[in-house]
């Protein structure tokens, strides 16, 4: 077979996951548009929908830590296919039940929980597939992680889009069985074009005695003896929190105060995330070729120096220039995170110890959105600024000085 047969074959599996990928994260993005105003339709009630939002998130988190045990006993593969096929099937019982009139508000709360309630054992199991897949197309991690990064971006950027044009459109019940199909696409997409890992010739670690719930001591315990794990849950963590006071209340507040409009608000978004798909896809070209701790270092510095820059509260072109900027310098640590984790994490245990730092770091979401209010309150928003930028170099120079970073 001559190298240009063989290499689409080899890059097969990997490109089925990322299209697998795409399709449903397109899905889960307008699920973000349509289930808040399905919810605000049929309640008329906007403190009805922030408890639906707020129930959804929050038992989000508690599944995906108590989840992670159950991804290294079924395997990264059958865990991606289960997670795509049941928050679809939820989704899809929200318009049906509605319209047998069988939707009571606690059964709608009850199904919005379901349909996310394995989005963090999914998104753990399609992480864990990505380094068996990238060996087979003989292509470096950083670059399968940064193509991994960019479609999730992209798709992200297109999904919002879709479920606001899909409920105008269509209506909400709709754009939720759309959902439900998407869902199930990228389930079969998965089942039929990616090859399960191969099992490794070492043996098998054992089970810790105790059950279930010793395996998720045991994820905590590797995570608490590994510096590299500690250094990367809390750095994960810190930078969580600043992100959500940046982008929940510092953007929303700046469109609405000083540019005028929601309109500005999706272009200040619409310009990060493309720069965060430009940076992704940039750093999927060369990123093998640059010093890990060296990169994550640089763009988290540099990434803390650009939002000093909103301090000055700018118009919206150069508002949305500099958000352009600070997404793709800001890019290459979703994968180079990603890729610590993939080669730190002991195997049989990748499961549990993931959804264990990805449970922690989406805890400070809501903290840091609370502090930022606070802070907006109390001393302005061009401080506020300047106090997240302060704070996002203070956790680059304790990730400079921890130990465990140097052995990215």
């Amino acid at each position: 077979m001559s190298h240009g047969d063989g290499a689409p074959r080899r890059r097969a599996g990997l490109t089925a996951l990322l299209t697998a990928v795409a399709i449903a994260s397109v899905g889960e993005a307008m699920m973000i548009v349509a289930v808040p105003w399905f919810v605000l339709q049929t309640t008329g009630s906007v403190a009805r929908t922030g408890i639906v939002v707020a129930v959804a998130s929050v038992g989000a988190g508690a599944a995906g830590f108590a989840a992670g045990p159950l991804i290294d006993r079924w395997g990264f593969k059958p865990t991606t296919v289960v997670s795509y096929l049941f928050g679809g099937t939820a989704a899809a019982g929200i318009p049906l039940l509605h319209a047998l009139g069988r939707l009571d508000f606690a059964t709608l709360v009850a199904l919005v929980l379901f349909a996310s309630l394995l989005d963090i054992p999914g998104v753990t199991a399609v992480t864990g597939l990505v380094p068996a897949l990238a060996g087979a197309a003989r292509m470096p991690l950083e670059r399968a992680n940064g193509l991994l990064t960019a479609v999730r971006q992209v798709s992200q950027l297109c999904g919002p889009a879709l479920g606001g044009l899909g409920v105008a459109l269509l209506g909400t019940a709709s754009v939720l069985l759309i959902n439900a199909g998407v869902c199930a696409l990228a389930a079969l997409v998965v089942a039929a074009g990616v090859a399960a890992p191969a099992r490794s010739a070492a043996p098998a670690p054992e089970r810790p005695a105790g059950g279930y719930t010793a395996e998720l001591r045991a994820g905590l315990r590797t995570l608490r003896q590994h510096r590299l794990l500690r250094t990367l849950t809390a750095s994960s963590t810190a930078f969580n929190g600043l992100d959500s006071g940046l982008a929940g209340v510092v953007l929303v507040t700046y469109a609405y105060q000083h540019l005028g409009s929601a309109g500005s608000l999706g272009v200040l978004l619409t310009a990060f995330g493309i720069g965060t798909a430009a940076g992704s896809l940039t750093f999927a070209v060369v990123g093998h070729r640059l010093g890990r701790r060296r990169t994550f270092l640089a763009a988290g510095f540099a990434a803390g120096l650009l939002i000093a820059g909103l301090a000055a509260l700018p118009p919206l072109p150069l508002g949305a220039a500099l958000l352009a900027v600070l997404g793709a310098v800001a890019a290459p640590v979703a994968p180079l995170r990603t890729g610590a984790l993939q080669r730190g994490i002991p195997e049989g245990q990748y499961g549990r110890v993931v959804a264990a730092i990805d449970t922690v770091a989406l805890s400070a979401v809501p903290l840091g959105a609370t502090a930022a209010v606070a802070l907006v309150g109390g001393v302005g928003l061009s401080h506020t600024v300047l106090v997240i930028s302060g704070a996002y170099l203070l956790v680059v120079a304790g990730c400079w000085a921890a130990p465990g970073l140097r052995e990215m």
